[in-house]
């Protein structure tokens, strides 16, 4: 249950540098591709490791219910 717990504060984190990279580089992010793919990466990368502690929230509530 930890884990999950662990697992979940990465996403924010992620999502945080995304905005950063497309803060520092602003309208220029259109011709610097690498920046670019790095901030598309990061934000999906947010939204996977979310998906993933949602699913395991959900396995841990199915297991072991609060009662």
């Amino acid at each position: 249950m930890e884990w999950k717990e662990h697992v979940a504060w990465i996403a924010p984190m992620l999502a945080t540098a995304a905005f950063f990279v497309a803060a520092y580089y602003g309208r220029d992010l259109i011709r610097h591709q690498p920046a670019r793919r790095i901030a598309m990466t990061l934000f999906v990368a947010a939204f996977a490791v979310a998906a993933i502690a949602g699913v395991l929230g959900a396995l841990i509530t199915k297991k072991a219910p609060v009662t």
